[in-house]
Formats: structure tokens, sequence, C-alpha cells
């Protein structure tokens, strides 16, 4: 007999969590959507610090769920919330620009990840390309256009070491890559084997090879709140059916 597996870290039932969650690294930005964008939001899960609210947007059950750093911990949340019946994820996070002509600030939508980490070895997905649902990643830019936020659509690189991105940064500047965050390639091909759809959007809080690391201003505090208007504007789409009228 297979052992069902259960959730250990995120310490809820399935009644708990909505079809849609948005991730956010920080437990602090998962408060601050629970509170400002989600009606009737109520808190879920806060052991180990991966606080977790489901509430709604618009009558549409919404889950906002803190993954912590790095694709190991992203990986835990990802495979919890399956076994707890999440549908669709929308990453919303943050990054470091490593292209010259990206400011902070900047939103960035990622098309599919360079994966720089170890999770995908330990799956054996190393064959899979790291790339976004389709689905949720046009949702995500026909509400970005829908809204009018400037964006970029663009690679990114998922590292596991923050303190060696800036010798990493200079390797993959050449080829494009638009910036670094730590989340994405895990999610990315654990959704695709978990069955999972899942997107993300960034805000740029800095650029690694051309300015600071990491900033924080109103003008990045503002556009992390625009990335979250576009991700619960995302949510609707896909719900709703309406992934390509933006």
């Amino acid at each position: 007999m297979v052992e069902q597996l259960k959730p250990h870290h995120l310490k809820c039932q399935p009644i708990d969590l909505a079809p849609y969650a948005l991730l956010p690294g920080d437990p602090g930005r998962a408060k601050m959507v629970a509170e400002k964008y989600l009606k009737n939001a109520r808190l879920v899960n806060d052991f180990r610090g991966l606080l977790s609210y489901t509430g709604e947007h618009n009558g549409i059950p919404v889950s906002v769920i803190t993954t912590g750093m790095g694709c190991p911990s992203a990986g835990i949340i990802l495979e919890e919330m399956k076994m707890l019946g999440v549908k669709t994820v929308i990453r919303i996070g943050t990054c470091g620009a490593v292209q010259k002509n990206i400011s902070p600030g900047r939103i960035i939508i990622p098309n599919g990840a360079v994966p720089l980490c170890g999770i995908l070895k330990t799956y054996n997905l190393e064959p899979l390309p790291p790339v976004p649902d389709y689905t949720v990643l046009r949702a995500i830019v026909d509400a970005a256009c829908a809204l009018k936020k400037e964006y970029s659509v663009g690679i990114i690189a998922t590292s596991d070491a923050f303190y060696c991105e800036i010798p990493q940064a200079r390797e993959w500047e050449d080829k494009n890559v638009l910036a670094f965050e730590m989340e994405c390639a895990g999610l990315f091909s654990l959704g695709l084997v978990r069955k999972i759809r899942v997107g993300a959007i960034l805000t740029a809080t800095g650029n690694i090879l051309y300015g600071e690391q990491v900033m924080e201003t109103e003008e990045i505090a503002l556009a992390i709140e625009d990335e979250v208007q576009i991700a619960l504007d995302a949510v609707e789409r896909l719900e709703y059916g309406k992934e390509h009228d933006g």
C-alpha cells in the first residue's frame, strides 16, 4: 500500500486554499497582498514563517502563499500545494536586472529561466526546459497590456547563490538574459511534472551589473503593487476564459 503524502509545512486543509495562488517569497509581501488586495482574507498557515492567506478577488477565491527564498523552499511549497488541491500559481517576486537598459522598478515577465540551480538534477528534470505554462504567461501579458503597465518579456536566470550572482550575471549578460532571481526555474519545471499551471511576474529591485543589486525605493514599492494588480487581473482572465482579449 502506497502511503498518502501529506503536507508538513503548510499546516492547513484542502478547503483552506483556493485553486489560484499567488507566490511571493517574502512573508511581508504575502501579508500586504492579503490586507490590501483580497477581500475577507484569513490566515491559514504561519508555520515556519510561511504566511499563507486565502480571500477573494472580485468573487474569485485566491490564496497568497509565502515560498521563502530559493528553489528548495519553493519546491516544498509547490509539492504541498499540489497535495492541497491548488491548480494555478503565479510567482509575484523580485529580481536583479542584468541588462544595462533595465532600471530598478521595471516589471519583467519571464518566458523561460536558465536553471543555475540544483533542484532540476535532484528531480531528474534536466532535459525539460524551465518554461511557464503558456496560458498563464499569456494571461499575465494581456493583463499588463490592459492595465497599461510597462514591462519586458524574456529569459531570466534562476540562481542558488545570491552572493555569486555578480560573476554569474557577467557570463549571461551577452546572452540577453534579463535578470536573476532564485525560484522560477524550479517552479516552472516542477509545475510541468506535477501538472500545476505556473507563471511568474517580477519587479527589478536593482541592477546587478550597473548599479545596486537590491534597492528599496518608493518607485520599486509601487512597481511591486503594479505586479500584484497584473497577477490578480491575470487570475480573472484565466477564471473567465479571457486570456486573449488584452
